[in-house]
């Protein structure tokens, strides 16, 4: 386990806003916010916590104002999405901001460990280890999101990030906008820390495929190709993203109906255009999972490894070739504690 130089204690210690979005899951709200309350060591005077109710209809507003009068609670009338969480960002005071999921929270030391390693490595985004209810289900074990983007359930973000860099794009409704927002923060210069020695704990598994949120995921991926890539990195990773419907629906027909998501998704990232660095760029095409080539990981492209004299991977299934992928990109995939800027 790494050292950390503890956080300041006192009057030192950084005002921390704590960053709720909740929507229609009020019981695990109320987990979430007693956990914050009684079980995180964090003096009270020195922590906000604001709960953003994106129109949720289960009472989960009534239930904020009525058992925990202490958080400041945003009532939206209509769901926004990930966006929601940018009127915390307006709304919040902190030196950092800890964002939280409505069924995501975090405990005992954490928070400490996780701002005495943004200060050790000059981090403006600290990304954590996020477990299932137990120990045996870790989310990032099941879809490794390394340092190009994060499990969005809970991040720890400066605050001149959370404020200069305007927050989640509205663009995105929902899955994705981790990576859009890394992708707009290396391409400041600053820089993410990885650290899995604090660990989050997400009241869910990890989903099974539903064809609703594969079809929302690759919208989200065309969005941020066309609007944070380069030409020359654009055109390879639109054309892998429509490649990949077409590959995965051998198997699964009803993926077909994907591919109409894709193109709005590039519609829209044209029209938001903002590309960032040509170094930034190019590392998202050469090393984000989602725009590299589909054939690596279809079945049995014998054929394919044998002409790149990779013949030893042809026996690989796809998800042992999903991990290789990420094995050999270890400065953008960290199997520790890591750190990335550009």
């Amino acid at each position: 386990m790494m050292e950390l130089s503890p956080a300041p204690d006192g009057p030192d210690l950084p005002l921390v806003t704590v960053a709720v979005l909740a929507y229609n899951r009020r019981d695990p709200l109320r987990v979430n916010l007693t956990k914050l309350r009684d079980e995180l060591d964090w003096p009270a005077d020195r922590l906000e916590v604001i709960v953003v109710d994106n129109a949720s209809t289960d009472g989960t507003a009534d239930m904020v104002r009525s058992e925990f009068g202490e958080v400041r609670l945003i009532r939206s009338e209509v769901n926004t999405g990930i966006s929601g969480w940018n009127r915390a960002f307006e709304a919040g005071t902190g030196d950092w901001f800890l964002v939280l999921d409505d069924d995501c929270y975090v405990t005992g030391d954490a928070l400490h460990r996780a701002i005495a390693g943004a200060r050790e490595h000059a981090a403006d985004l600290v990304s954590f280890k996020v477990r299932a209810p137990g120990e045996e289900v870790v989310f990032n074990e099941f879809y490794d999101t390394g340092l190009l983007a994060f499990w969005g359930c809970s991040v720890l973000l400066s605050g001149r990030a959370a404020r200069e860099l305007g927050g989640f794009d509205p663009g995105i409704f929902i899955w994705g906008h981790e990576a859009e927002f890394v992708a707009r923060l290396l391409d400041r210069g600053w820089r993410h820390l990885h650290l899995p020695d604090v660990v989050s704990v997400h009241m869910k598994s990890p989903a099974d495929f539903k064809l609703a949120q594969h079809r929302r995921n690759l919208q989200s991926f065309g969005y941020i190709a066309a609007k944070l890539l380069r030409p020359r990195d654009l055109l390879p990773a639109a054309g892998n993203l429509m490649l990949r419907v077409l590959t995965e629906s051998v198997r699964r027909p009803e993926i077909l109906t994907c591919m109409p998501a894709v193109a709005a998704g590039l519609r829209d990232g044209l029209r938001n255009r903002a590309p960032v660095r040509p170094a930034v760029s190019d590392l998202y095409r050469r090393n984000f999972i989602e725009f590299s080539s589909p054939l690596i990981f279809a079945r049995g492209p014998l054929l394919i490894w044998r002409q790149r004299g990779r013949a030893d991977l042809a026996e690989l299934d796809a998800g042992e070739r999903r991990d290789r992928f990420w094995r050999e990109r270890a400065d953008c995939y960290p199997q520790g504690t890591g750190t990335l800027s550009v």
